[in-house]
């Protein structure tokens, strides 16, 4: 998708400039999408999210209700993978690792789960909004917004509020069970939005934003 800024999406430098994907291009299998977003980013940002991109491709791949490209990506790229390359990662996941009860459609499950720190997700899904922000909303000026990340649960779009919300906001995808995400900002204050992002039709997430304390009040007045 064409952008519409000459400046770093996270820091505004107009020095040393590349592209960076949202999300990231490794969670995608190839061939990759012809279609993929990039946005303008700088080189020092843009090196900074290596390992985190790694990360997180372990931590979505790996929910138990993934999709058949998301279970492929696990297989061949993590397992197959950054987990054999990288012993500081293998010990990482192994240290996220939890037993948890998981909340499934048949009820409650307990299981082996992967976790991941909040203020690592926060960082990702900061770092996603802003260059989707800056993709389909350019007008907004999104570097003095709050953001607010939070997981929902993984079954969780099988559940009619989830598709009441969803049914407010833009729907949008890239690949075929890889990324879906809907979004939307309100009609007058436009620095508040709401994001839903789902990883490998299993991994949910919703980013809110705005100038001050979220209301969910503003939901009501979201536009597509």
């Amino acid at each position: 998708m064409q952008h519409t800024i000459n400046w770093c999406y996270l820091c505004r430098s107009t020095e040393n400039l590349t592209y960076d994907h949202v999300p990231p291009a490794n969670l995608f299998p190839k061939p990759r999408p012809s279609d993929l977003i990039t946005v303008p980013c700088c080189k020092a940002c843009n090196e900074g999210f290596s390992q985190l991109d790694e990360q997180f491709r372990v931590f979505v791949s790996t929910a138990a209700n993934v999709s058949k490209v998301g279970k492929d990506i696990m297989r061949e790229k993590v397992f197959g993978g950054s987990l054999k390359r990288s012993l500081a990662l293998k010990r990482q996941m192994g240290r996220d690792v939890i037993k948890g009860t998981m909340m499934t459609p048949l009820g409650a499950v307990t299981a082996p789960l992967i976790a991941m720190d909040q203020q690592v997700l926060d960082r990702f899904f900061i770092r996603l909004t802003k260059g989707l922000l800056a993709t389909y909303y350019p007008d907004i000026d999104y570097f003095a917004l709050n953001f607010l990340v939070t997981q929902l649960n993984q079954f969780g779009a099988e559940h009619r509020t989830f598709n009441r919300v969803i049914s407010l906001l833009q729907a949008d995808q890239r690949g075929d069970g890889v990324f879906r995400f809907w979004h939307g900002v309100a009609h007058e204050q436009r620095t508040a939005g709401i994001w839903v992002h789902q990883f490998y039709d299993a991994a949910l997430f919703m980013v809110t934003h705005s100038e001050g304390t979220w209301s969910e009040s503003l939901l009501k007045g979201v536009a597509k």
